[in-house]
């Protein structure tokens, strides 16, 4: 289903939520959530009850008041935020939930939206433990894994991102989809932006990516290929027209989309 979010008639009446909201971000945290999509989650959620993983080796749990309540946060913002293998992410996925329960309250199980690596490095988690999520959307996960990843993987490494690239490629991506799938009784959705133009993104890599999709004559959200961000589990919630890979992290209209499935 291709989807504009221009108007809320696109988006089912949003039920009150029975499960708190875990949100997780993408490669190097470059492509945040934005205050907006925040607070959109908060107005659903409630207050207290989003929280927000920074997936990197810091211990500080903080929270951020806005007009409808608090967000709390795991990690910080920089310091390798997801930058680092699956594996060493899913590890400190589960150090940031245990502090989040520990110290602001997070209880099991949640729900979660996850952002491109992310969405692997939750399939990661989901796998070991299928009991603490309730239902998940991804934003642009590539799980047939992203070939810029693999065509770039020298500037994955000189941003200090290069173990994150490595497991970015379409082989690593596809024997790890294989070899942890997805709990059969835990609902997964995915979501998928369809970029159209040109847009810079935050250093450029949007601009980058949409010359090489085109080049490769490849339809994507500037960063994933669509026919990459599908997951045969996964029930498909929609295709977002004119949203590139960040505008599913910004555009406040996404976490109502995400809210309209999730319990």
């Amino acid at each position: 289903m291709t989807l504009s979010l221009q108007s809320s008639e696109s988006v089912k009446t949003i039920a009150p939520k029975t499960y708190p909201l875990v949100l997780i971000h993408g490669l190097r945290n470059a492509h945040r959530w934005t205050e907006a999509f925040l607070r959109r989650c908060l107005a659903i959620w409630g207050s207290d009850r989003v929280f927000v993983v920074h997936l990197n080796r810091s211990d500080r749990v903080w929270s951020e008041e806005y007009p409808e309540g608090y967000v709390h946060f795991a990690g910080t913002l920089h310091q390798g935020a997801g930058c680092d293998t699956v594996e060493r992410q899913f590890e400190y996925l589960c150090r940031k939930l245990d502090l989040l329960e520990a110290q602001c309250g997070l209880t099991r199980p949640f729900d979660v939206i996850a952002h491109s690596m992310g969405g692997l490095v939750l399939r990661r988690y989901a796998s070991e433990f299928p009991s603490d999520v309730a239902a998940a959307v991804t934003l642009g996960t590539p799980y047939g894994g992203a070939p810029m990843a693999r065509d770039f993987l020298w500037f994955g490494y000189c941003v200090g991102a290069g173990r994150a690239f490595r497991n970015l490629t379409p082989r690593f991506v596809q024997d790890f989809v294989r070899r942890h799938p997805w709990p059969s009784g835990v609902p997964l959705y995915t979501v998928r932006g369809i970029h159209r133009g040109v847009s810079w993104g935050v250093g450029g890599e949007l601009f980058i990516g949409t010359l090489y999709h085109f080049f490769m004559r490849r339809s994507s959200d500037g960063l994933v290929p669509v026919d990459h961000a599908l997951c045969p589990e996964s029930q498909h919630l929609a295709d977002l027209a004119d949203h590139n890979h960040l505008h599913l992290v910004s555009d406040p209209k996404v976490a109502d989309l995400c809210a309209s499935v999730l319990p």
